[in-house]
């Protein structure tokens, strides 16, 4: 393969699971005069994606007013697709900054030094363990990776976890079958836009009587589990997931992934595997992602959520990720204006 110079370029390496998926390269010339920066970032994501990626890593190198809008474009793009970006970063001249900076102090205005001719490792991924040297831990050494016991205790117990997604037995689980299957079939007969409106509208009115009281009325239950069939409604529901409320909804969404029918339960445990990633219960996430997988082989949501707690990735990253750009997650559909697509089509990438 031809060598290319890295000077005046942005390039992003695409990964899955540690091994190299491929390595996109675009000069800024061709960037700016022919893609644009508006059309740039999709066409990158859109070939991360092909490549079977599961995250991404981003290196520009020029002025920035050259390098920035293209690297906006790519991660605003990344964000609304689900694909995972690990790393960011520009350089310019003898110096680089980091777009993912989480807080003041991370990047200096006047950037970080380096060496544009030392083989130096700026980034490694989740896993390799840095060999320790004395003196201050590097500037870009950042928490992307939260250490195992960082996991309270008691929030491994497989007791609880399982607990939390059994499905419950009885009249309780019929009842909610029988309103999810009359809600089901009103909900492939009403499809559009306003259609997904109104049950972004009902949805957040039961999430927010959960604050104060347990929401357990089957046609509540059903509705919730049905509802998220639409992908805009889930997604607007994904979006919202704060830290703050969190715990609210990892209680809900298990409640509702405990009563709805199989067929029904991988929009409601996908839900609650965020919650519970927000919180930092890493065990009940995984075993709701496998929930939800086991309902759903494949499940877009479920296999983004699976590859996220395996890198180790950052909930407060993604959350700020989300929480800038949720509005583009309000109506966004799949395939079919919105609902599920049918058992025979993979869910698209997300």
């Amino acid at each position: 393969m031809a060598r290319r110079s890295v000077r005046d370029s942005v390039l992003v390496l695409v990964v899955d699971r540690g091994d190299p998926r491929g390595l996109l390269h675009g000069t800024l010339d061709r960037l700016d005069h022919v893609l644009t920066a508006a059309r740039s970032g999709a066409v990158a994501v859109r070939a991360a994606l092909e490549l079977s990626g599961g995250a991404a890593l981003l290196a520009g190198f020029g002025p920035p007013e050259r390098v920035d809008p293209h690297a906006g474009s790519f991660l605003a793009e990344a964000a609304a697709a689900g694909l995972p970006v690990l790393a960011a970063y520009r350089a310019t001249g003898d110096r680089f900054w980091s777009y993912l900076c989480e807080g003041e102090g991370c990047c200096p205005a006047e950037g970080s030094p380096f060496d544009p001719q030392a083989r130096a490792t700026l980034w490694k991924p989740p896993g390799l363990v840095a060999e320790q040297r004395p003196g201050p831990p590097r500037r870009i050494d950042r928490q992307t990776v939260k250490p195992p016991e960082e996991v309270e205790p008691e929030k491994t117990d497989p007791v609880r976890v399982r607990a939390l997604l059994e499905p419950v037995v009885g009249e309780q689980r019929e009842a909610v079958a029988e309103a999810a299957a009359l809600l089901e079939a009103r909900l492939r007969a009403e499809r559009g836009r306003d259609a997904s409106r109104s049950r972004i509208r009902r949805v957040r009115s039961v999430v927010r009587r959960e604050t104060s009281e347990r929401v357990r009325a089957p046609y509540s239950l059903a509705m919730l589990g049905v509802a998220v069939l639409d992908l805009r409604v889930r997604d607007a529901v994904w979006a919202r997931i704060t830290p703050e409320e969190a715990p609210l909804h990892r209680r809900l969404w298990s409640r509702v992934t405990r009563h709805v029918p199989d067929r029904h339960r991988a929009g409601p445990a996908s839900l609650l595997a965020v919650a519970a990633w927000q919180t930092g219960d890493t065990a009940l996430a995984r075993a709701a992602v496998q929930s939800a997988l086991a309902a759903r082989p494949g499940y877009a949501m479920a296999v983004l959520m699976e590859r996220a707690l395996g890198w180790g990735l950052s909930a407060e990253r993604w959350t700020r990720h989300m929480a800038e750009h949720a509005g583009r997650f309000e109506l966004e559909g799949g395939p079919g204006e919105g609902t599920e697509p049918g058992p025979d089509r993979a869910p698209p990438p997300r």
